[in-house]
């Protein structure tokens, strides 16, 4: 399996220097590793820029009611760890998690995907005081192994989960509101949370079998009005989010984030 993962890669990173090389790439010839990245996010630039990314990209202000001036509260930023980085589309990514807090005003959210709680942390922030953030990931223990196909990068985000000592919220205001919990994203039962949430953010395993399985749960989870989020849409290394959303989208409003890898969709009356 790991051979075969190999050789995706392989062949992904080929195609990227193929489709995103430029003149100035050459100057990273010595480190293959930032080579790689700089290509893989010029192809990503390229494709909101020209708004080629198979959905209609729309500002999350421009689908939901906002006013001329939203505030949102940003953290982390003297203990790092924080999505500023280089590349600026993290940074966007950030920016509009806020702004959906702001904007919803959810009072339940979820999160797949908790890592260094760093997303969970600004849910927290920029929802109401009351709201009550749900972030599920793999135990830390490492003896829960994931149940559909992932990807290597996947694998990587697992073992920098096992290494996590603290979370981003830890010693705040905000971890009243933060709830932890623990378990496989495809086995997990969902139910006591059907209908009831406002926001829900999918950032777990990459595969397009774990992006497909968690939105059908966040369906489950959700009710008319309440929005859907999906993390690293666009990307054009080994995952599977862009591909099942672009067929997701053929039969459901989803639109992305210029600049952004997020995706999200506003749960209609009926699905």
């Amino acid at each position: 399996m790991r051979t075969l993962q190999a050789i995706e890669i392989a062949g992904v990173a080929l195609r990227n220097l193929l489709l995103g090389g430029n003149v100035v790439s050459l100057a990273l010839a010595k480190n293959p590793k930032r080579m790689l990245h700089y290509v893989s996010e010029t192809l990503f630039l390229y494709k909101t820029f020209n708004a080629r990314r198979g959905i209609p990209q729309k500002n999350v202000f421009d689908v939901l009611t906002a006013h001329n001036v939203e505030e949102i509260r940003l953290g982390s930023l003297q203990t790092g760890g924080t999505w500023f980085w280089s590349f600026s589309a993290f940074a966007s990514d950030i920016v509009n998690l806020c702004l959906l807090c702001r904007l919803v005003q959810p009072r339940v959210v979820f999160e797949i995907g908790t890592l260094t709680g760093y997303t969970a942390f600004h849910f927290a922030l920029n929802s109401p005081a009351d709201a009550k953030i749900y972030t599920l990931d793999l135990p830390m223990n490492g003896k829960l192994a994931p149940q559909l196909k992932t990807t290597m990068v996947d694998g990587t985000h697992i073992e920098s989960h096992l290494e996590q000592k603290r979370y981003a919220f830890q010693d705040t205001a905000e971890a009243k509101n933060i709830t932890c919990l623990f378990g496989d994203s495809a086995a997990f039962d969902f139910s006591p949370f059907h209908n009831q949430v406002d926001l829900f953010f999918i950032d777990g395993a990459h595969s397009f079998e774990y992006v497909r399985s968690d939105t059908l749960n966040a369906l489950a989870c959700c009710h008319p009005g309440s929005v859907i989020v999906w993390h690293d849409f666009g990307r054009v290394g080994v995952n599977g989010v862009s591909k099942w959303i672009l067929e997701f989208a053929r039969t459901h409003p989803v639109y992305c984030v210029p600049g952004s890898s997020l995706a999200f969709m506003v749960v209609p009356d009926e699905i």
